[in-house]
């Protein structure tokens, strides 16, 4: 065999390994991001726990994460390959592919700045990190345009099909988890208040299974929700229906989906996979009255 062909075959092979990690990683990060949409909405925590859905979330994105980190060192190796180094860092510097390698390169980079800011999430707080989570759904577009701007296998209906099909199905849902629909459905959820006006008051239940200590219900409801200082969540066990807004406002909030509305009142004061209930009228109930307690409690665990 010639060095022609043997670089022939390797270039071949190499292209070849390198695309099928590209087609792994993209794939891995649409779940990832599908499944990030999930966790943030809440659609499967009736049927799993909040933190099976995210941790299953985390090991999708950081496999399909390093397979795209691999398939951008792969292309380093061709023989005669045109991709530099720089061109992994900085993108729009590609002379021959300039759009589709710089879009690779943004795409790769911001889901980089996602997954490091998991481990520095306490230190950005729950807004700014959300806000750099919520430029995956950019970064995903960025990867299937250069997919479907500069790979050489995506000729294939099917495959570009797919691609495209990923790309709008990410759009759409994006789009229904927008704060339009939320504003809408705050509407309908103040209308229902309203037609409530009957009921004397509404209870107040958080799960501390669901509960990830975010404290955005405080935010939104600060006379009702009150983080202590040794990690509890102390809250009103119940409020009258004209002060039920912002109670609304902190449900809709909560990114666990961990706060429920219901009746029949009790004074709670609630720890991690554990909750204290207390006779009405005794005791500690939230941020709204500090009293301290003065009755015993009757502690209950999973």
């Amino acid at each position: 065999m010639t060095p022609d062909e043997a670089d022939a075959y390797a270039t071949y092979y190499l292209h070849n390994v390198a695309h099928t990690l590209a087609f792994g990683s993209y794939f891995l990060l649409w779940l990832a991001v599908v499944w990030g949409m999930m966790l943030r909405n809440g659609w499967a925590s009736t049927r799993m726990r909040h933190s099976t859905i995210y941790h299953i979330h985390m090991i999708i994105a950081l496999f399909g994460l390093s397979l795209g980190i691999l398939h951008a060192a792969a292309q380093l190796f061709v023989p005669g390959g045109e991709i530099r180094v720089v061109d992994e860092f900085i993108p729009f510097l590609d002379r021959n592919d300039r759009i589709g390698v710089g879009a690779a390169t943004i795409g790769m980079e911001l889901f980089i700045a996602a997954a490091l800011a998991v481990g520095f999430q306490k230190k950005l707080g729950f807004t700014r990190f959300r806000a750099v989570h919520s430029m995956t759904y950019g970064a995903l577009l960025l990867e299937g345009g250069h997919g479907l701007i500069s790979g050489s296998h995506v000729r294939h209906p099917l495959i570009w099909g797919s691609i495209l099909l990923s790309m709008v199905s990410v759009i759409v849902l994006w789009l229904a988890t927008t704060p339009l629909p939320a504003r809408a459905r705050r509407e309908v959820a103040e209308r229902m208040a309203t037609r409530q006006k009957a009921v004397e008051s509404v209870t107040i239940r958080v799960d501390p299974d669901r509960c990830a200590r975010f404290d955005q219900c405080q935010k939104h409801a600060p006379d009702v929700f009150r983080a202590c200082p040794d990690g509890r969540l102390a809250y009103q066990a119940s409020v009258t229906v004209d002060n039920l807004d912002p109670v609304i406002r902190a449900v809709e909030a909560c990114p666990a989906r961990a706060i429920t509305l219901g009746k029949a009142p009790s004074a709670i004061s609630m720890a991690h996979r554990s909750f204290a209930r207390v006779a009405p009228g005794h005791g500690r109930t939230g941020a709204a009255n500090g009293r301290a307690a003065g009755v015993p409690r009757t502690r209950m665990s999973r």
